[in-house]
Parts: structure tokens; sequence; C-alpha cells
């Protein structure tokens, strides 16, 4: 069992970076732990993928990759998984947790169409 996970780093103040992942772990939360060694990063939603495999875990990462790029212009992919934006003052944290679910409807619409079982994730991580 795996995991698609979402979230964005929550210093930024004007330019938002936004982060969707996968791991083989049974959770989240290792993966997490190593990203706040060195980002401020609060995890905003996940899915826990059941007997997947990396090739599905990946891919399933790479189709959000996809359609956040595609319906998103105003998101710029950098790095492998992350993507950067102008962030609202007005609605910094609304924003990034539109971007969160839009991530994980994106996440649930390809596992449903490949037949990958998931679960949605309830442990509320805090950030670090």
């Amino acid at each position: 069992m795996g995991a698609f996970y979402t979230g964005f780093d929550y210093k930024n103040r004007k330019n938002g970076y936004f982060k969707i992942g996968e791991t083989q772990d049974k959770t989240p939360a290792a993966r997490l732990s190593a990203i706040r060694q060195t980002d401020s990063f609060q995890c905003l939603g996940y899915l826990l993928l059941k007997n997947e495999t990396l090739a599905e875990r990946r891919y399933v990462e790479s189709y959000v990759r996809m359609m956040m790029e595609k319906t998103h212009p105003e998101l710029t992919q950098v790095q492998n998984d992350h993507f950067t934006y102008t962030i609202d003052p007005t609605r910094k944290y609304e924003q990034a947790q539109a971007y969160a679910e839009t991530a994980l409807r994106y996440a649930m619409q390809c596992c449903d169409e490949n037949k990958i079982s998931y679960e949605i994730g309830t442990k509320v991580y805090k950030r670090g």
C-alpha cells in the first residue's frame, strides 16, 4: 500500500509553492517528515492506494501533474512535482486548499479510470 499526497509551503507570502507526490509507505507520514527537514510543508490531503504497483503510483502522480498543468495556466511547474503560483494574500490558505482538492479529484479520477483501489486519508498531519 502506498499513497498520493498534496500540500504547500505555508510560510511563503508572495510566491506559492504547491507540491504533489507519491510514496510507497502505508501512509505519507515518513515522506512528509523528510520533506519538512528542508521545507515548511503542510499536507492538505492524501489518498491511500491499495495493492498498487510502483508504476501505478507514478502514473497517478503524473496524471495529476498533467491535469493541473492543463487546467491551471497560473501554475508553473518547477522541479518534478512542484508548482509555483502568485499567492492571493486575502485567500492564501483557501487558494492552496482549492489546488489540493483539485489535485485529489484528479487522482481519484485516475484511480477510478484505471481500477486502482484507494481510500481517502483522514488523519490530519501537523505542519512542520
